[in-house]
């Protein structure tokens, strides 16, 4: 016996109601899925694995990379990416690891297992990482999206036009769809290529690049930028790579660690002090366009060398007991010169004091000291011929 058409008609509205029910109670569910599943954080690491010129660098920037994934919250989203490769290969960027929670472990093995290879590709790189935040999965954070580059290169070198790059990059970065942040990392970047990284950090609204020359400075660089609470600059301590150290950079000390092309101003042998102004020591080609940007012409390079003194500015820099001081044309003897002289600060005092006697400008010689825990540890008079 089938149900009278009333019947049927009072049945509808029930079901109606039942389906009703069941579709809220499900969309519910599923909005408060991802709203849990929601990270406030979302980081993504892009690496640069061309090659350098010492193996060694990339082995410190894997090893900083890794802490600071394991140093991060743990329901931050992470993911890595490289790049590096040949010009105008589709593999010479790569995801390495996909973003998702619970990833700092998976990206601190895998950033190990890189190897080094190819030319720098930075334009590639930085696009595709843009473009990993693109879609609405992997989840976007709620509070944070941030890119974090980490390069020992300024330049792309498959782009001739750098002016094209930053171009290029700044309309992605503003085409994206979502507020993305973008920090640049330079670990012993040329000094010769870090302003062109500094112009593409301007050109995406960054931070200028943090540039850094010790294991030490990147590991505390980066955690300062995988910490969500960082404004870029939130110190964090950082336990030293040779943990039987008890030397630590002094927060104040002038000069970063590592390489400095500077003019000596005035040598202080009873506090072991240098007053120093640093300076950028160009030769070759480089100083012809250097020398042709500060609008000179050829005849003001001298034997293809350019000294350029942006600001002056002079520093004091405390001299390490043991540290290494040569000499050359300071010592007077065109032949001596040549093979270099070891000497003590009191020589080098000796040697400045009867400098500024002569014809000579003693405050104009370059030499390239190396500062090693807030130190001079060496310093070399540059050979000008």
């Amino acid at each position: 016996m089938t149900p009278a058409p009333a019947q049927r008609r009072r049945r509808w509205p029930r079901v109606l109601l039942i389906v009703s029910v069941v579709t809220a109670l499900f969309t519910s569910v599923a909005g408060f899925l991802v709203l849990r599943a929601t990270p406030d954080h979302r980081t993504a690491f892009l690496i640069d694995t061309s090659l350098v010129k010492s193996g060694n660098d990339f082995a410190e920037i894997a090893d900083a990379v890794g802490s600071a994934a394991q140093n991060s919250a743990d329901g931050d989203s992470l993911s890595l990416r490289r790049f590096g490769g040949a010009c105008g290969d589709k593999d010479n960027t790569e995801s390495i690891v996909g973003a998702g929670t619970g990833q700092a472990q998976k990206i601190s093995a895998s950033v190990g297992a890189l190897n080094p290879s190819g030319k720098p590709t930075l334009e590639s790189g930085v696009l595709a990482a843009i473009d990993d935040f693109s879609g609405y999965y992997p989840l976007r954070g709620s509070k944070r999206n941030r890119v974090i580059v980490v390069t020992s290169h300024g330049v792309d070198a498959c782009t001739a036009d750098q002016a094209s790059l930053k171009r290029t990059i700044g309309r992605k970065a503003q085409d994206s769809g979502v507020q993305l942040e973008l920090r640049f990392v330079g670990y012993k970047v040329p000094r010769k290529q870090q302003r062109p990284l500094t112009r593409l950090a301007t050109a995406v609204q960054a931070p200028e690049p943090r540039f850094v020359t010790t294991p030490r400075e990147l590991t505390r660089t980066l955690n300062e930028l995988i910490i969500p609470d960082s404004q870029d600059a939130k110190h964090i301590d950082v336990p030293s790579v040779t943990p039987t150290s008890t030397i630590s950079t002094p927060p104040s000390a002038p000069l970063s660690d590592g390489g400095h092309k500077v003019y000596i101003k005035n040598v202080d042998p009873k506090t072991r002090t240098l007053t120093i102004d640093e300076i950028e020591y160009l030769s070759g080609a480089e100083a012809l366009e250097a020398a042709r940007e500060d609008g000179h012409d050829i005849d003001f390079v001298p034997n293809d060398i350019y000294i350029r003194n942006v600001e002056e500015k002079t520093v004091d820099l405390p001299v390490a007991s043991d540290a290494d001081i040569e000499i050359n044309n300071m010592i007077g003897d065109p032949t001596a010169a040549l093979q270099g002289q070891q000497v003590s600060m009191e020589q080098l005092a000796e040697r400045f004091s009867a400098l500024d006697r002569t014809h000579f400008e003693p405050t104009k010689k370059a030499f390239e000291l190396t500062m090693t825990n807030g130190r001079v540890t060496k310093l070399l008079e540059m050979w000008r011929p």
